[in-house]
């Protein structure tokens, strides 16, 4: 991800100084810098200063909000060291690994107490950027609209996708433990501190929003003081998006496109965002410094306990909430398209299970204990698996050299899946087989919903309504792939049969779940729930009743569909969906199996290397392509 993020900012950076050459002569750039005066340099700089002073008064707010105080001090220490570390490393993970130095130094606030103020912090300040952005759009634009050419569509989608896995996951599995834990938080007193909580992140947002009028202003003296403001909090929500370091390259780019949108020139639009970024960096460099005696000095102090009528054990709060949601943003596999063009690949979940993955280590080193597994030599197959991984990795870059794949899909890949791991059984180990009951048909009612959703869409197309984010004949949902689609809905029916729930509930999740996997065009996923409906049966973790009923019901839905379209089209419908493997795919399948057969054989006892058979095929196609050029 780091590296990812290090690639769109160099990207970003090149495409910005190229549309700033291609547009303007040099000397336009040099008369630019040459307008910016120590005044206004001194004023941005001023302005930043009061940003993160605002920054550090809400989180000492905010501490106490769950019952640990903070002094302002050692408040701007922590937003001082989060800030450098997010803007040197991945934004979320750095700035909440120096907060949790700095705080568990200074005031022995546990990690999950930091993690609870930061997401807090995080997600309020959001709402107001978003909301911020909005309004500066709707003032220079007149209109605010989703653009299906650019993804609106898909957008919508998305976000319909997240309410009905929310209101499915919460109907079926944790809906009612959550009403009964929350409730008696639903105050006046969380009211308040919401509505508090927003307006100190206007309080936060608005000495950025002047330190970029004023550097506009001073660089484009004829532009109206609303048009900039409008301008700047669209750049201000497009920086804090997480997709570049520390916002370098996004904030350039939307300054380009936003202020040049109210007769901003583009050398002087790239030039205030510099100064403000710059500006921003080097407040937090001289925060840090001047608060350096809060946390080096500082002994180390013992974890404190949250204290008033707002105590609240706040690790319990996140061994709850991280595997329920990860169980439900799982499903989301996301390509977020940059301004480079490239597309970076995106699991909603993946941040979530790795700071349960994080959570999982500390509990372990503070009680010295780890979770007793059913089976019962589970870390000794974990330890082998991981070295087998570690000497194919090695034996690969000995044999062909380091490739992107090896490294970030495969090795490091394989520690955010035990980092899965670990954030489920957070909430087992804690609440035992009533939260794994509660996180499967979360789980499987999501993957319900979502199935259900892509279906209705399928529906909607066959009769007629063709602008529609959706493949008939091969509906992918939010997997971005049929068969990783198919798969989800397979891991959903087998969490929905170990389960215990009624049957109706079951009969429904099934049907759903089946229909999706038939309309996913999949002959893998068709192939795999046949096996995996006879070992259910087999087994007894399902009964004959219960799939047929659901058989049937799915088979009802399908005739009908196949039915009213053939009534309302006037010609046969398709019963089912056509299979999409055709020949070629069917002969890539073949030659990848013997491909991988004759591999075995060519190395049987330790293998070619991790990521060897992708490398021989890169290869491959270059050679084929150099031939033919």
């Amino acid at each position: 991800m780091r590296r990812m993020k290090l690639a769109s900012t160099i990207l970003l950076l090149i495409g910005v100084v190229a549309i700033v050459l291609w547009s303007v002569e040099p000397s336009a750039i040099v008369d630019s810098v040459r307008r910016v005066s120590w005044g206004s340099l001194g004023i941005i700089l001023a302005a930043l200063f009061a940003n993160v002073l605002a920054a550090s008064l809400r989180v000492k707010l905010m501490a106490g909000d769950i019952g640990h105080r903070l002094s302002f001090a050692q408040a701007m220490a922590a937003v001082g060291v989060g800030g450098l570390a997010g803007a040197a490393f991945f934004q979320l993970a750095g700035q909440l690994i120096g907060r949790g130095y700095v705080m568990a130094r200074s005031n022995g606030m546990p990690f999950a107490a930091v993690t609870v103020v930061t997401l807090y912090e995080r997600v309020v300040a959001a709402l107001v950027s978003a909301l911020f952005a909005l309004a500066g759009a709707y003032f220079i634009f007149g209109q605010v609209y989703l653009n299906k050419n650019a993804g609106g569509d898909e957008l919508i989608k998305i976000v319909c996708g997240l309410f009905a896995v929310a209101i499915a996951g919460a109907a079926a599995g944790y809906g009612r433990r959550a009403i009964e834990v929350i409730a008696p938080y639903l105050t006046r007193a969380f009211v308040w501190r919401i509505l508090r909580a927003m307006v100190l992140s206007v309080m936060v947002q608005l000495p950025v929003m002047a330190a970029y009028i004023v550097a506009a202003q001073t660089l484009s003296p004829h532009t109206l003081v609303a048009d900039l403001a409008a301008a700047s909090a669209i750049v201000m929500f497009a920086a804090s998006v997480p997709i570049s370091l520390a916002g370098w390259g996004v904030r350039e780019m939307s300054a380009i496109l936003a202020l040049g949108a109210i007769g901003v020139g583009v050398a002087e639009a790239m030039l205030a965002a510099v100064i403000v970024g710059v500006g921003s960096l080097l407040t937090m460099v001289i925060l840090a410094v001047v608060s350096l005696h809060t946390w080096i000095a500082a002994t180390p102090s013992p974890q404190s306990r949250p204290s008033g009528a707002s105590a609240v054990d706040y690790e319990t709060v996140l061994v709850w909430c991280l595997p329920i949601a990860a169980a439900m943003l799982v499903l989301f596999q996301l390509y977020v398209p940059l301004a480079s063009g490239t597309l970076l690949n995106v699991n909603l979940a993946d941040p979530l299970a790795i700071l349960g993955g994080a959570l999982f280590v500390l509990k372990a080193v503070r009680t010295h204990s780890l979770p007793y597994w059913r089976f019962s030599h589970f870390y000794v197959a974990v330890a082998a698996t991981t070295a087998v991984l570690t000497f194919s990795l090695l034996l690969g870059a000995v044999r062909f050299g380091w490739t992107e794949w090896a490294v970030v899909n495969r090795f490091l890949g394989w520690f955010v899946l035990l980092s899965y791991l670990a954030t489920a059984s957070l909430i087992v180990r804690q609440e035992g087989e009533s939260a794994f009951r509660m996180l499967l048909l979360t789980y499987a009612a999501a993957s319900a919903a979502v199935a259900a959703l892509e279906v209705g869409l399928v529906i909607l197309y066959r009769f007629g309504i063709r602008q529609l984010p959706v493949i008939p004949h091969a509906i992918e949902a939010f997997a971005q792939n049929r068969n990783s689609f198919a798969l989800q809905l397979l891991m959903a029916v087998a969490a929905a049969m170990v389960a215990e729930c009624g049957k109706v509930q079951r009969i429904t999740l099934f049907s759903l779940l089946m229909v999706g996997i038939l309309f996913s065009g999949s002959r893998s996923g068709w192939i795999a729930l046949a096996f995996l409906v006879a070992a259910s049966l087999y087994v007894r973790a399902a009964r004959v009743q219960v799939i047929a009923a659901a058989v049937a019901s799915g088979a009802i839905c399908v005739v009908g569909v196949w039915l009213a379209e053939t009534a309302a089209q006037g010609a046969t419908g398709h019963l089912f969906p056509p299979v999409l493997s055709t020949a070629s795919s069917t002969q890539e399948r073949i030659v990848t199996l013997l491909g991988g057969w004759r591999m075995f054989l060519e190395h049987p006892i330790l293998g070619a290397g991790l990521g060897a058979f992708r490398n021989g095929q890169i290869l491959s196609s270059r050679l084929l392509k150099k031939s033919r050029d």
